[in-house]
């Protein structure tokens, strides 16, 4: 009894293969990006349903395609099914077999289809052929999986598990009963509940195998969920997730709490814009402008405000996502104030280096750890006669060395292999070259001091040199020599003359006397040379007072034991020594007050400039006796700083408009303040001989003057001191003026609304 009519069940079975191939068609367009594997599907199925339409065609085409081709595609398209099986779970497997397996079933099939052709043999053929492929199929999807996959596949091998049992039972059918060699289609109910089992298998295979790619999306998209929560949530820079449209905030982590001090309540149905997140709104419709050309920015420096009000600096990254259809931005913030704030902290204190070696009056060099010079001063520049081309980067102290002293190259190199300092003495003549690139045309006698710089691992990284031009000591030192041989000779011949008669001893006595003196003085003066060099450190106070004091002492001396015998010319040179001993005297007090300002820490409170500025210019007034000034006061808010300082620095300011006032008969001096946002901002304004503004840039240096000592006193330090007074407490001081016509001096300091913002530490940083 037939139930169907064998061609209508292989034509039903034709439509079934094309909406499944249509499935998998699908299958493979969403998934080919994410999982391999899928291609081969498609092959698959493509050769099962040519091989169903050749089958269905049989007796209107040739056996060859009917019988031997049709189903030799049902077996290689079985093997690509399987070869997609293996990549999808990530397994290698050699195919010789199953290679050997299709060309011997092509082989069989031809045989029992034109040599001697037999139906049932070939069923049993093609039932081998799919149970060896099935078997494989299904104990890969059931035992060689990974046991955390064997959830996705295992649906899809219990069905090949079914072709496996169908090819079973087919086999033994063979074997047990009675077969006819006729045509496929004219089959009995055998070979057509056969079919339908399969079709049935075949629609269960495609319905398995697009949920077993389904659930391993699902497995992919939730552990890149769990990933990227992760690295959401742990990462230590602050990140967002808002609503591109009006900066809605849609999620943070836990580190965007911590850089902006907002906590969780205070961002519910909050926006970007609403939290006044960004500092300047402008920023904001920028970074929405680049997004929208490019879809991301990389590590772009904004401001942001905190939930204190304060200004943070951070790095910005963002990039366009999609969030339940609508686009968002994902976004991250890497808070860099305090790099910034060390950075800026770094550059002025490399800064404030640089002119202290720069300014020193010693000759200094440094170098790196291999020996090369990398920075030389002014000093140096002066005593070698040299510039930064013929040295910086080029001459190598351990290399370019070529000095004739013994042992003088271990020496140095001592100062980098072992980290030792080394003092030692060179000496230049006239026409030798005793260093590379180095030549004097003088009889220089220099002292060196090499100093290791090492750090915290004990290794030299860099060395430091100080030179001391010692020629005039040597000097010094041969003329006293030279003159105790004389003072010997001298006493020699006093006492011949001893012996011719004692009026001449006692004359020689006398002279004696006073040539003993003459030695106490000398050997005095060598002891006391001798101590300072002794004492002799490479302060400032110590290397110039000393020299102005002896000055200043002799020319005194000189004035009045020998005042009867200089005339006028000579008393006048006499002065004028003395007068530049003092000025000089009153350069290195203000040179040390201006250097020893970096090192005196801040006491910070609130100043009333008023009584401030009353008690300098009584100060300055006292010194201008017989002078009459009209001074104009006018409104002084209070600032916040350290009195002493800016007591300092307002003497030196209205000192400075005294003295360029004295030409004037009506002198008319100015001072005032006034708000200018968190700071107070002050003025100096007078009448008098004002400067040039193409040199404004030359008022506040060190010994720069826009005047000469002919025409006004002073040491060019003054207003060096008062800007560097007002840059520690985190102002800035300038001026404006015209030829004889009056200067005005600003400063600013910060005011009483801006004590807490701008709190200063004893080291005078903001």
């Amino acid at each position: 009894m037939i139930f169907f009519d064998m061609r209508t069940i292989v034509f039903s079975y034709v439509l079934t293969d094309i909406v499944c191939t249509v499935v998998i068609v699908l299958l493979w367009r969403q998934n080919r990006k994410r999982f391999a594997g899928s291609g081969f599907w498609v092959f698959n199925y493509a050769f099962q349903l040519s091989a169903i339409f050749l089958i269905l065609l049989r007796g209107q085409i040739s056996a060859w395609m009917s019988f031997v081709l049709a189903n030799t595609l049902v077996i290689a398209g079985s093997i690509l099914g399987y070869m997609g099986l293996l990549r999808f779970i990530g397994k290698k497997s050699f195919q010789i077999h199953n290679y050997v397996l299709l060309a011997a079933f092509a082989l069989v099939h031809a045989y029992f289809t034109f040599v001697q052709p037999n139906q049932a043999a070939r069923n049993l053929n093609m039932s081998v052929g799919l149970l060896i492929i099935c078997f494989q199929c299904a104990w890969l999807l059931l035992y060689r999986v990974e046991s955390g996959m064997r959830q996705l596949t295992r649906g899809v091998g219990i069905i090949f598990a079914a072709y496996c049992f169908i090819g079973v039972v087919r086999i033994v059918e063979y074997f047990a009963g009675s077969h006819s060699t006729g045509d496929y289609l004219q089959s009995g109910i055998f070979e057509q509940l056969i079919l339908i089992s399969n079709q049935m298998l075949f629609i269960l295979l495609t319905y398995f195998l697009v949920l077993m790619f389904n659930k391993r999306l699902l497995l992919d998209i939730t552990t890149q969920e769990e990933k990227f929560n992760k690295a959401f949530h742990s990462s230590p820079y602050a990140i967002t997730i808002t609503r591109m449209s009006d900066g809605q905030i849609i999620e943070v982590n836990e580190s965007f709490f911590k850089i902006t001090g907002y906590q969780l309540a205070d961002i519910r149905e909050q926006t970007t814009i609403g939290m006044h997140l960004w500092d300047k709104a402008e920023d904001r419709a920028f970074v929405l402008s680049e997004l929208t050309s490019k879809g991301k920015m990389q590590e772009r420096e904004f401001q942001f405000r905190k939930k204190s009000g304060e200004i943070i600096t951070g790095l910005f990254s963002a990039e366009i996502i999609t969030v339940n259809n609508e686009k968002c931005v994902l976004s991250s913030i890497n808070d860099i104030t305090d790099r910034k704030r060390m950075g800026k902290v770094l550059e002025q204190s490399q800064h404030f280096l640089n002119l202290v070696i720069e300014n020193t009056p010693n000759p200094m060099w440094i170098s790196d750890k291999h020996g090369t010079v990398i920075i030389i001063n002014e000093s140096l520049r002066n005593l070698l006669k040299i510039t930064d081309e013929e040295i910086i980067g080029i001459y190598n102290v351990q290399k370019d060395v070529q000095v004739e002293e013994q042992g003088f190259l271990p020496l140095v190199k001592s100062v980098f292999t072992e980290g030792k300092t080394v003092e030692f003495t060179i000496e230049y003549n006239t026409g030798k070259e005793k260093q590379v690139n180095l030549q004097t045309t003088t009889a220089l006698i220099i002292d060196i001091i090499i100093t290791p710089i090492i750090d915290e691992q004990g290794k030299v990284i860099n060395a430091i040199a100080q030179h001391k031009d010692v020629t005039e000591h040597r000097k010094a030192k041969e003329e006293i020599f030279r003159l105790n041989v004389e003072l010997e000779q001298k006493v020699a011949q006093r006492t011949r003359d001893l012996r011719d008669s004692q009026m001449a001893l006692l004359s020689i006595v006398e002279d004696l006397n006073a040539s003993n003196k003459e030695v106490a003085f000398a050997n005095q003066s060598l002891d006391a040379t001798n101590k300072e060099l002794e004492a002799f450190s490479y302060s400032v106070s110590h290397d110039l007072r000393a020299p102005l004091r002896s000055v200043d002492a002799y020319a005194r001396m000189i004035e009045e034991d020998y005042a009867e015998r200089l005339d006028d010319e000579g008393r006048r040179l006499l002065k004028v020594i003395r007068d530049s001993a003092h000025d000089m005297g009153q350069l290195i007090s203000d040179l040390l007050a201006f250097s020893r300002l970096s090192r005196k820490g801040l006491q910070m409170g609130r100043v009333g400039m008023r009584e401030l500025f009353t008690k300098a210019r009584l100060q300055v007034e006292q010194a201008e006796t017989g002078r009459t000034i009209r001074w104009d006061i006018g409104e002084m808010p209070p600032a916040f700083g350290d009195e002493a300082m800016i007591r300092e620095a307002l003497i030196n300011l209205l000192a400075n408009a005294v003295k360029y006032t004295r030409p004037r008969q009506d002198a008319a001096i100015g001072i005032s303040g006034r708000l200018d946002g968190d700071d107070v901002v002050y003025c100096v304004t007078d009448n008098g001989v004002g400067f040039d503004m193409a040199y404004k840039d030359k008022l506040f240096c060190v010994f720069q003057r826009l005047h000469s000592n002919a025409e006004f006193e002073g040491t060019g330090i003054g207003l060096a001191l008062v800007q560097r007074i007002v840059q520690r407490h985190g102002g800035r001081v300038w001026a404006e003026g015209k030829v004889n016509e009056g200067a005005t001096f600003y400063f600013s300091l910060p005011g009483k609304a801006n004590e807490e913002g701008r709190m200063l530490t004893k080291e005078g940083t903001a």
